[in-house]
């Protein structure tokens, strides 16, 4: 080793020795020895930032029932439910309606915590008017239906008076909406598969609210000799068979049956007797009973 290397390396050799004197004497956290001499930096402490910096407290996700009925048409939501003013219906949330007051009476019985009702807002006209169109053609895809049927529906979807009624106007225009071609099918419908009276077909359509006059022209299709058939086939299939129709207080138990029968289906008494004995006696004939 020549005299420059050995002198290079004395020099290294006192200056880590100086250094490791300073880092011996300095406290921890200075910069620098003293005398001026220059210390080793040591890395700076982690600091805890999570105190100073705010965090933002998420609320928890809103409770939200189980099961909640649509009302294609289905049901509302209970009336003391935060979620009864804001259910789907036939054309999306609803947004007005009469239970919002006590919907909003059930939320602030809740506490702070619970989310806020959606706010209820009016409809406009045009939204009005096509919540009612929509209401109205599910309804009349469904199965025909008359026009105070239609009405009632759509007030219980809480559509305005004015909005309902411009809808319904319409669609008889262009003859969807049709009362005197809806109580021609009910009553074909009606008295071939239910063996229905005239009488019994007239108060099924005013509860439908038709027209007297659309409804006596309706009940036009069914004549007094079809009223007549329909009260004897009934009977042949209502009469007890097994009975021993020669005791004369079974004939009499079996008469009151099926006259009581046939007056659930409209049909007068008077008829009623007059079908139950011919019947019974077509019965006796057959089985050659002696009167």
């Amino acid at each position: 080793m020549d005299t420059s290397q050995e002198e290079t390396l004395a020099e290294l050799k006192r200056r880590l020795a100086e250094i490791s004197v300073a880092a011996a004497a300095t406290p921890a956290g200075d910069g620098a020895a003293p005398g001026g001499a220059k210390g080793t930096r040591t890395a700076p402490e982690p600091v805890d930032t999570r105190a100073a910096t705010p965090t933002r407290r998420r609320k928890p996700p809103a409770k939200v029932p189980d099961t909640f009925k649509e009302d294609g048409f289905g049901e509302e939501a209970p009336a003391d439910e935060p979620w009864a003013e804001t259910g789907t219906g036939d054309a999306g949330s609803k947004r007005s309606g009469k239970n919002s007051g006590r919907g909003r009476q059930a939320w602030g019985q809740q506490g702070a915590d619970a989310d806020p009702p959606e706010e209820v807002v009016p409809l406009t006209p045009e939204e009005a008017y096509a919540e009612a169109k929509a209401i109205v053609l599910r309804q009349l895809t469904a199965s025909p239906k008359s026009r105070k049927q239609l009405e009632t529906k759509l007030a219980e979807k809480d559509i305005p008076p004015d909005a309902a009624a411009a809808v319904l106007d319409r669609f008889e225009e262009v003859q969807l909406v049709d009362d005197a071609e809806f109580a021609r099918l009910w009553v074909r419908s009606r008295s071939q598969s239910k063996s229905l009276a005239r009488g019994a077909l007239r108060r099924e359509l005013t509860e439908k609210g038709i027209a007297p006059d659309l409804a006596a022209e309706a009940l036009e299709q069914v004549s007094a000799d079809d009223e007549l058939e329909a009260a004897r086939a009934l009977a042949r299939k209502k009469l007890q068979m097994s009975a021993d129709l020669s005791d004369r207080g079974v004939r009499d138990k079996q008469t009151r049956r099926l006259v009581g029968m046939l007056a659930r289906k409209g049909y007068s008494p008077s008829l009623g007797f007059r079908v139950a004995a011919e019947i019974i006696g077509e019965v006796r004939d057959a089985r050659g009973d002696s009167v």
